[in-house]
């Protein structure tokens, strides 16, 4: 009638949330209209996030102001997960953003700005950084593993140069990273939001930057202006495979006019 596997009756009965009539002969539970009420409430309180023990508690608390200080701790509790399901959603949606973005860059350097984002690098080169306070960073910020995005961070010196010399991380754009926590610190740095010129680079074992960082020169050159600080990439999507990988960088360069 209620769409309740009889499994699901029994574990509430071993817990003590309902307590149904049994026929000593046939031994059959019954329940009159009290019972099924109560698992209508039982079901529901469930539905909010409680677990079985503390849907026990609730109903065992005889007053009514510590019943409503549940139910408002529970209301902040949903009102975070919805902000984390909002996170989620926005970090989807700026992910195939930027595949659009990398479609249109594989003609070409374009105009655009980066976003407010905070980065933590784990890896030089092709060598895992092993300071401590890198691993406990990193531990923090996978905790919610769906919201940083991988990226890359080059030096103006190693594009300007065309080297293949990077730093290999992740990112976290500035209102995720508040959610989270996560602050500047001697591993966490900070960059603010500024206008940058946009290009594609896909890294492969055979893949070379100076071609990429030519193409970003000779735009920099046409429209009078020059590297402003260091790049950050988003990875856009990511392969790795025995001793192959593809790697599609969605890069930022940060740029100011050259009469500055």
């Amino acid at each position: 009638m209620l769409g309740i596997s009889s499994e699901t009756i029994r574990n509430y009965e071993k817990k003590g949330l309902i307590h149904p009539c049994k026929d000593e002969y046939s031994n059959y539970r019954y329940f009159d209209i009290i019972q099924l009420n109560q698992i209508l409430n039982i079901q529901r309180l469930h539905q909010y996030g409680y677990s079985l023990h503390e849907v026990g508690d609730l109903l065992e608390e005889p007053c009514m102001e510590k019943r409503e200080a549940y139910l408002e701790q529970k209301e902040m509790d949903l009102i975070r997960e919805i902000y984390y399901m909002n996170l989620r959603l926005e970090s989807l949606r700026t992910t195939i953003s930027s595949m659009e973005q990398a479609r249109h860059a594989k003609t070409g350097c374009f105009f655009g700005e980066r976003p407010a984002l905070y980065y933590v690098s784990y890896q030089k080169q092709f060598d895992l950084i092993l300071d401590q306070k890198v691993q406990e960073e990193l531990v923090r910020w996978l905790h919610h593993a769906d919201l940083p995005f991988m990226s890359g961070r080059a030096s103006r010196e190693t594009i300007q140069a065309g080297k293949h010399e990077f730093e290999f991380g992740f990112c976290l754009d500035k209102a995720t990273a508040e959610f989270m926590g996560i602050r500047e610190n001697d591993v966490v740095k900070y960059y603010q939001s500024c206008p940058a010129i946009i290009f594609y680079y896909e890294a492969t074992p055979d893949s070379q930057m100076k071609e990429a960082s030519g193409m970003l020169l000779d735009f920099l050159e046409k429209h009078q202006l020059k590297i402003k600080e260091e790049s950050l990439s988003r990875v856009i999507f990511a392969d790795w495979n025995q001793n192959d990988y593809t790697i599609s960088h969605l890069v930022w360069v940060p740029y100011e006019t050259l009469n500055k």
